[in-house]
């Protein structure tokens, strides 16, 4: 499959999306080796509005397309004259709009009942997701860990948030949780554990404790920090995108969930400790600056949203393990 700068020199070329954050981002270091193995390609991501703003901070994209309705997005396409297709998702939508668009040369895995949309079938390797969209995207080379560019103005912003609930500027260590998952319990440390983690982390290493996540996360957020009392605050919900991000960039170590936020944090460059129930870390583990903690020796990639046993799993981690992980990174850190 070629995808050598030859001969992709000044081709026009459409990469779809995935729908999830975190899976986003596992594309990304796949993306960069394209990037760099095509600098003359044009590169249009299609994407859902969910991940637009994530796309519109990698240096790899040049222009952002939204996933509407079938027939429209795909009018739309046509019109672009795009010489291929990269198609990340496995679902039957993701390859019938390229289809539908009559893109000469459209690439995938398999997925979903979709053979005869596609004109190039990559077989799926072994190993991490990231992998998956190398061999879509038919990069040699080793991958990079995945980077977005945060802008200035989205730093000073969550900085002016901070000092507004603080009351100061950060001066010393801070640490953001993100007790969310969009899948649910079965990938959520207990809110328990994170309130517990939080005291430990002000009374014990006088650090900032702040609560981060999107607006499904809020209310849990909140509580949180209000159990705690004072010196622990939630950003949940109050932060666009890009802010959040950028929250992330300025934090002195993440702890988060196997979550959108997490895969976020690497992206950033910010060291993160991923707490894991059941997930198969060997194929959706954090890329980057990142220790994972995980007790269960049962490994799967498909969890439902309410496992008992994965809920289980993820309470066995104790705060007090989770404390001593941050503490160490901290100290490397200086």
């Amino acid at each position: 499959m070629p995808s050598t700068s030859e001969s992709m020199a000044n081709e026009s070329v459409l990469i779809v999306s995935t729908n999830w954050v975190g899976d986003a981002v596992m594309g990304m270091p796949a993306l960069q080796r394209f990037r760099l193995e095509n600098p003359d390609a044009r590169i249009t991501m299609l994407t859902k509005p969910a991940t637009k703003a994530l796309w519109q901070m990698h240096p790899a994209v040049d222009a952002i397309q939204i996933m509407g309705k079938p027939l429209e997005t795909a009018r739309c396409l046509r019109a672009e004259g795009y010489d291929c297709a990269y198609i990340f998702p496995n679902s039957i939508r993701s390859g019938f709009v390229p289809w539908l668009a009559g893109i000469p040369r459209r690439v995938a895995q398999r997925g979903e009942w979709r053979r005869l949309m596609l004109t190039d079938v990559v077989p799926s390797p072994n190993g991490h997701q990231q992998f998956e969209y190398k061999a879509i995207l038919g990069v040699q080379e080793a991958l990079s860990v995945p980077r977005i560019k945060v802008q200035q103005q989205d730093v000073s912003n969550v900085k002016e948030m901070i000092k507004q609930l603080t009351g100061s500027e950060v001066s010393h260590f801070l640490i953001t949780l993100l007790p969310g998952a969009a899948r649910g319990p079965s990938k959520r440390w207990p809110p328990e554990h994170y309130l517990k983690l939080a005291i430990k982390l002000r009374d014990e290493m006088k650090v900032v404790v702040l609560l981060g996540g999107g607006p499904d996360d809020t209310v849990s957020c909140e509580q949180i920090a209000k159990e705690a009392g004072t010196g622990i605050y939630s950003l949940a919900g109050k932060t666009s995108v890009a802010e959040w991000a950028a929250l992330l960039k300025i934090s002195d170590c993440v702890v988060a969930n196997d979550s959108g936020g997490m895969h976020l944090a690497t992206a950033v460059g910010t060291p993160v400790v991923g707490i894991y129930g059941l997930t198969d870390t060997a194929k959706t583990g954090p890329l980057g600056k990142s220790v994972v903690l995980q007790k269960s020796s049962k490994r799967s990639r498909d969890i439902s949203r309410s496992s008992d046993e994965a809920a289980r799993a993820l309470k066995s981690i104790a705060p007090v393990e989770v404390f001593d992980v941050v503490t160490n990174l901290l100290d490397k850190r200086g």
